[in-house]
């Protein structure tokens, strides 16, 4: 198979054309159910209002009582002629109109009064049972991911607990023998695993089940063994580092001898050298080691695949219009990913390219506010143009 042959899109057609997942489900509390995707659709099994319900603030009445001429108001006596009800409120049976509170006079001396010209009528201002939800009425569909606002639907409708898609197993390998864990002072030649915390994170707001393995060293019989361990732990398998060409580069050749490369190196950077194959009828994707394209691969990569696993459709992020405060260029031979700081001003957006050296590159990941993906065979784009770039921050912090 030749290297750097598919763009992002091919990459992962071939993967899904070869990969088809079994999804199994799970019973869970609407109350524990928030970010799972639910199995099957969702329908109220309760009625509101259970029989009537008031529309508004007022009083409930008879409209018998008004069906000929109108009653001698000044002798009306609550709870006997008539009863508060207020706005959702059910209210006595010998009652069946409404009439809302500011048409309604309390006198001093008991009694009320109305204005001359208002007609009261049965049914006037009441809600009939089950108007605003009944038994079978629609609530969310299958494959919805389930929000907050989402379980008070649920509840309403009188379900307690859900079926949904249970939550991909993915494991993420760090390798190297560069690598110390987080919390550790690097010595000379040494760098701290970073990705496995960003990794854990990610994989989690997908809605995925990390697996984080502790580091590997760059021996052929450890990563073997780490390989064949989360082959049988996991669903979806992520190897962080050696797919390049470097001596120590030894997850390539792994995956090879273990099952079916599908596509090895993207038309797309940061991290063009990434690996995709199946293994066991499972996902192994070799995502490269350093940080800014182990990001990018999250992004179109691997968000993509817990969602074919899953069964939806990767969240996309928040577009607006910006404009460039610097030249932005452009490989044109490939994708790549442009890391911007995007700002928002009284006139709009502006966004700031970051570039790949220290100090505005690949050790500021976390404050990359929005990106910009220039297409293959896209021209560099000049200073005060406007682009339609996506945002990696809530706008309300910009």
């Amino acid at each position: 198979m030749e290297f750097d042959k598919f763009t992002k899109q091919e990459a992962l057609a071939a993967l899904f054309a070869a990969w088809q997942p079994t999804r199994m489900t799970e019973q869970v509390a609407v109350d524990d159910s928030v970010g799972r995707v639910l199995a099957s659709e969702q329908c109220s099994l309760l009625s509101y209002p259970v029989v009537r319900a008031s529309c508004m603030d007022g009083i409930a009445v008879a409209s018998a009582a008004f069906a000929a001429a109108r009653p001698d108001l000044s002798g009306f006596a609550l709870g006997r002629d008539y009863v508060r009800a207020d706005t959702g409120d059910d209210f006595d049976d010998r009652f069946d109109a409404v009439i809302r509170i500011e048409d309604v006079t309390l006198l001093d001396g008991g009694g009320i009064a109305l204005p001359e010209d208002l007609e009261v009528t049965a049914g006037m201002n009441v809600e009939p049972g089950g108007a605003s939800l009944a038994p079978g009425d629609f609530l969310l569909p299958a494959g919805w991911r389930i929000r907050p606002e989402d379980t008070a639907t649920l509840v309403r409708g009188g379900i307690t607990a859900v079926e949904v898609v249970q939550r991909p197993r993915v494991a993420f390998i760090p390798t190297g023998s560069e690598l110390v864990p987080a919390g550790a002072q690097p010595q000379r030649g040494q760098q701290v695993d970073c990705n496995s915390t960003f990794a854990r994170h990610m994989l989690s707001s997908y809605g995925a089940v990390p697996v984080i393995y502790p580091i590997v060293r760059d021996k052929a019989a450890d990563l073997a063994s780490a390989l064949d361990q989360a082959l049988v732990q996991a669903d979806i398998v992520l190897i962080n580092g050696g797919s390049s060409k470097g001596e120590e580069d030894l997850n390539t050749t792994l995956v090879r001898q273990r099952g079916t490369v599908l596509c090895h190196g993207v038309l797309a950077a940061p991290g063009r050298p990434t690996l995709i194959g199946l293994i066991d009828d499972k996902p192994v994707v070799v995502v490269p080691g350093p940080m800014v394209g182990c990001c990018y691969v999250f992004d179109w990569c691997i968000k993509a695949v817990v969602a074919h696993a899953l069964g939806t459709a990767p969240e996309q992020h928040q577009q607006v219009q910006a404009i460039l405060t610097s030249d932005l260029k452009s490989p044109q031979v490939l994708e790549f990913w442009n890391r911007l700081e995007v700002r928002q001003t009284p006139e709009g957006y502006t966004a700031e390219p970051l570039s790949l050296h220290r100090g505005s590159g690949p050790y500021r990941i976390g404050v990359t506010s929005g990106q910009y993906i220039n297409q293959i065979g896209e021209p560099p784009h000049k200073a005060g143009e406007t682009l339609t770039v996506e945002l990696r921050a809530n706008p309300a912090c910009l």
